[in-house]
């Protein structure tokens, strides 16, 4: 039950005259830097927040959760879209005053991580509140989103942030993905339920991801009845199934930009696509983008030959260190990674489900050859 400040009018009546609404916006740029868990965003995001006139990077889960709720059309686009716009206000008019700034030291989104530090210390300092609004209609200062799983959304943010987007959607091949996908299962859906801030969906069969909300019933069953390569394996082929189908046309720019970014092809000659942010963003290329690009060792000669953190350590990145790397080509490097994952296929009965992942990253590779870099240049 929902208790009313007054009850003068009934709710038929106030839906045809009213709606609840933002009623100015900011004007600055909106990056959302997207995709799927494992497909490179880690290692973009800091790039694109060492851009000029670029904040420090945002989770935004309150995005993802309202959006889960949409998926199953349990809130209406409308309210979505108003929801969309005062979160992007609110976001970076508290970055502003440094409220949003992340300073624990170790975070991949921490400020001291930035390059940008001094900036966002001295801000707790300086005048706030209603002096905001003015600095950020000057200085037009862009946000930087890392989002998962919004790519079904991405008409509907369109279409809340007008010309102010700029959706980028990373992509990965599925064998580079498997590793950090299987310890994230591992260490958060199944050790550490509590941690999951993804909502999930569940069913009388068992749960799975939100996304599986329109799956059939035996999608909600496996989830809970296999062992680990098997659910990844199924999870890869459930991503990439929607994204070899998906209607890259029926995405409603409304003067927005859109951008699709394989990792494969970014990390070993990434021009395209920076020139092309760089000149959504109307920025230019400065010493502190190009010093974040060779501390994530782009462009690099093999796909695992970038910057090495503890956290991705500790999702089973095995990176090749500059030494090694002068020692072997691009191919050799991509054979002996297939071979190392293979080896978290020991049981004899996973042999099929290994099969599948190669079988899985070779349509991938195909299917990036036909895209052909279809959206760099739109």
């Amino acid at each position: 039950m929902i208790f009313k400040f007054t009850n003068d009018i009934g709710l038929e009546e106030a839906d045809k005259k009213r709606k609840i609404k933002k009623s100015k916006t900011f004007s600055n740029k909106v990056v959302f830097v997207n995709g799927f868990s494992a497909s490179g965003k880690t290692m973009l995001s800091p790039i694109i927040s060492s851009m000029q006139n670029v904040e420090s990077m945002i989770y935004p889960y309150e995005i993802e959760w309202i959006s889960s709720f949409l998926y199953n059309q349990k809130i209406d686009p409308g309210s979505y879209k108003e929801f969309i716009k005062q979160y992007a206000d609110h976001t970076i008019y508290n970055q502003m005053m440094s409220r949003n700034s992340n300073f624990r030291f170790t975070d991949v989104s921490s400020v001291y991580n930035s390059g940008k530090f001094l900036k966002y210390l001295l801000r707790a300092f300086k005048k706030g509140d209603n002096h905001i609004p003015k600095i950020i209609n000057e200085k037009k200062p862009i946000t930087c989103f890392v989002s998962s799983h919004l790519i079904f959304f991405i008409n509907a943010i369109s279409d809340a942030l007008k010309k102010r987007l700029l959706f980028i959607e990373t992509v990965r091949d599925p064998v580079y993905m498997f590793k950090q996908v299987s310890i994230l299962y591992k260490e958060v859906y199944i050790d550490n339920p509590e941690k999951v801030f993804t909502f999930q969906c569940f069913s009388n069969a068992g749960k799975s991801l939100f996304f599986d909300y329109y799956s059939k019933e035996n999608v909600f069953a496996d989830a809970d009845n296999v062992n680990t390569n098997e659910f990844v394996v199924s999870y890869l082929e459930r991503i990439f199934g929607f994204y070899f189908n998906f209607d890259f046309d029926k995405i409603t720019l409304n003067e927005n930009s859109f951008i699709f970014l394989p990792f494969e092809k970014f990390v070993v000659n990434p021009d395209p696509w920076i020139d092309r942010i760089l000149k959504i963003l109307k920025i230019e290329k400065t010493n502190q983008l190009l010093k974040e690009m060779k501390k994530q060792k782009i462009p690099r000669k093999l796909l695992n030959q970038g910057f090495t953190r503890s956290v991705y350590k500790r999702y089973g990145n095995q990176s090749i260190s500059d030494k090694n790397a002068k020692k072997m080509t691009y191919e050799d490097a991509d054979l002996e990674y297939r071979k190392n994952i293979s080896n978290n296929f020991k049981n004899g009965l996973d042999d099929e489900f290994y099969i599948k992942l190669i079988d899985l990253s070779d349509k991938y590779r195909e299917w990036i050859k036909k895209l052909d870099n279809k959206f760099i240049f739109d």
